[in-house]
């Protein structure tokens, strides 16, 4: 029986194995270049950072002031003493009788740390201190946030008796009644309430919803003879 020989070009060809194309040295060699400058980077980073809390902290624990309360907040930005700092500030500036710079400072502490554990404490002070300074119009703009957010903010009593206190101021007694009573009917829990309570039975009574009855046509008297 006659061998089965098979054509040269009808042969399986097994061609050579081939690197993919990211695995060649032009390729790799700046994927690791750049790897490795990003994290001496981030290492650098982290020393700078960790630098700047020790730094920080320590200025405030042993040269507390208003001069150091400056400092950090002018040289060390987002540390958790300058946070400090601009709370003192802000509350040194309201003792000055100075509303509108405390609540600037205020503002500011809420703007670098908006999920600070004082978050809430420094919104409202800021909304007393724009409330101080005449500044009605965004004083009563961060009670109404503060009262209608959710989750409940803790100062929200507190809120809506600064609220009113605006309305009195504008003549409005009735919308002032309203909020006190929005909120004396939620029960918050809060300190605020026997000030609510209190600030409520100040108003003027409310006018009364009855219309006043009319008085009878007087009767016609026959003409005189």
């Amino acid at each position: 029986m006659s061998e089965v020989r098979l054509n040269p070009a009808e042969e399986p060809q097994i061609l050579p194995a081939q690197a993919p194309a990211w695995l060649k040295p032009s390729t790799i060699v700046p994927i690791v270049i750049l790897l490795c400058a990003g994290t001496a980077v981030l290492l650098w980073q982290i020393s700078k950072s960790e630098k700047a809390r020790t730094e920080s902290n320590l200025l405030l624990a042993t040269q507390p002031g208003a001069a150091t309360w400056a400092t950090l907040i002018q040289k060390y930005p987002g540390q958790p003493a300058t946070a400090l700092a601009l709370l003192e500030s802000a509350a040194e500036a309201s003792t000055q009788k100075d509303p509108r710079k405390a609540a600037s400072l205020y503002e500011q502490f809420l703007r670098d740390f908006p999920k600070h554990p004082l978050a809430s404490s420094a919104r409202f002070a800021q909304a007393n201190q724009l409330a101080s300074a005449g500044d009605r119009a965004i004083a009563q703009t961060l009670y109404l946030r503060i009262i209608t957010d959710r989750p409940v903010d803790p100062f929200r009593t507190g809120a809506a008796i600064g609220l009113a206190h605006l309305q009195i101021q504008e003549n409005r007694p009735e919308a002032a009644r309203q909020v006190l009573n929005d909120i004396l009917a939620a029960n918050t829990g809060s300190a605020f309430l026997p000030d609510a309570r209190a600030l409520l039975e100040s108003l003027p009574p409310a006018p009364s919803l009855a219309s006043p009855s009319t008085p009878p046509a007087p009767v016609s008297q026959p003409p005189a003879k």
